[in-house]
């Protein structure tokens, strides 16, 4: 829950860096960059007080610490911008929210997980939820493109690969190590996509790198460790994605006590149907679902 919090600030950052003149391609680059540098500092911390080399990687862990960093940091980022481009804000949104669902069936077929009925009825109100915080009820404001459903449906898939992966590589590399190194394959893929350089050179001002700084560390390293300790204990994954999508809740707070953005009913219907699956998917955890 404490990733999906810290996920929540991510628009917080994107529209002060906004505000300076920074475009997609320099916050999504940006972002995972100095996430990147934060992390080689605290390996190096670490690897100081623990006495061992916590840059070490299995053949295996390199493996996965690649398709994290490619799939789910640059081909995310690419497929969730063409997606916004094609459909717009709202539309992208909801098909984002569609990683729980891959994670759900994946999470079946790879590691045998049971969908019980809690877990869909928990699926099932999270969807509404998002989707009602995204679209503020109103279908008028999806747009139907089939490319940019397509990225958008990509775009959930590849989010759902953090989980799937991100587990994996859990039972091999420690977090931190994972985490970094998933950074740093992500700001080298998305460095020769976007090759975004000169677009940082032009908005770089001291203003500018304090909010990459609070951008790196807050919403990027900071959720991204909770979110892959989490993965490391004895947690189902299809109950992860659900847990964290706290994300679009403090966004939407962040919105109204911050920017004041007007929020109205049925915006609160959907946040409060959010919160209320994460309860309901909570409920009983310790114990064996019956149903």
């Amino acid at each position: 829950m404490m990733a999906g919090i810290l996920w929540g600030t991510i628009g917080l950052f994107v529209r002060f860096l906004n505000e300076l003149g920074a475009d997609s391609s320099v916050t999504a680059f940006i972002r995972i960059f100095v996430g990147s540098l934060i992390m080689f500092v605290v390996l190096i911390v670490m690897s100081l007080v623990k006495g061992e080399n916590m840059f070490r990687l299995t053949k295996a862990g390199l493996i996965q610490c690649i398709i994290l960093g490619f799939f789910t940091q640059a081909m995310f980022n690419a497929c969730y911008s063409r997606s916004i481009n094609s459909v717009g804000v709202a539309t992208g949104s909801v098909l984002l929210y569609t990683a729980p669902i891959f994670v759900c069936i994946m999470s079946a077929l790879i590691f045998k997980e049971k969908i019980t009925m809690r877990k869909a009825i928990a699926l099932i109100i999270n969807l509404l939820g998002c989707f009602i915080m995204a679209t503020g009820g109103d279908l008028s404001n999806l747009k139907v493109s089939a490319l940019g459903i397509f990225f958008g449906v990509a775009a959930g898939f590849l989010y759902a690969l953090v989980t799937i992966v991100g587990k994996f590589a859990s039972g091999t590399t420690h977090p931190f190590t994972t985490t970094f190194y998933s950074f740093f394959f992500g700001w080298l893929a998305l460095g020769v996509f976007t090759r975004p350089w000169t677009a940082i050179a032009e908005v770089s001002s001291g203003s500018f790198w304090l909010l990459a700084l609070g951008f790196g560390l807050i919403p990027t390293v900071g959720s991204y460790l909770f979110y892959m300790s989490g993965l490391n204990h004895d947690i189902e994954l299809s109950r992860a994605p659900i847990i964290a999508s706290v994300e679009p809740v403090v966004a939407t707070l962040i919105g109204v006590f911050i920017f004041s953005e007007n929020i109205g009913l049925i915006n609160i219907i959907g946040l409060v149907l959010v919160l209320f699956s994460v309860v309901f998917m909570n409920v009983g955890l310790k114990k064996d679902d019956p149903e």
